[in-house]
């Protein structure tokens, strides 16, 4: 006698989510990526030097707009040899 099958057993049909369309699009571009790469290594290395900049050097110049925005000053120092002091003077309201 056939049995009809249980429903739990059935797998359905299985619908992408967004975040593996996503992970399929960053694979493409990435893949794309490595074969430019490949092909100019100097724009390569030029551009990859740069984000690093880029990605180190944002949150250090927005903490000095923060500081010098807040302390009205900005200290850079040297090596610990050499500090040097920028300040906004304060503006005198003659009004």
């Amino acid at each position: 006698m056939h049995r009809a099958p249980d429903p739990s057993d059935r797998t359905g049909v299985e619908q992408s989510s967004w975040g593996s369309v996503i992970a399929g699009y960053a694979l493409i571009a990435g893949l794309l990526a490595s074969l430019w790469a490949v092909s100019n290594p100097a724009a390569a290395l030029t551009l990859l030097l740069a984000g690093v900049a880029v990605r180190r050097g944002t949150p250090r110049a927005a903490a000095a707009v923060r500081c010098v925005r807040v302390c009205r000053e900005f200290t850079v120092d040297l090596g610990g040899r050499l500090r040097i002091t920028v300040a906004k003077p304060p503006v005198d309201d003659v009004a």
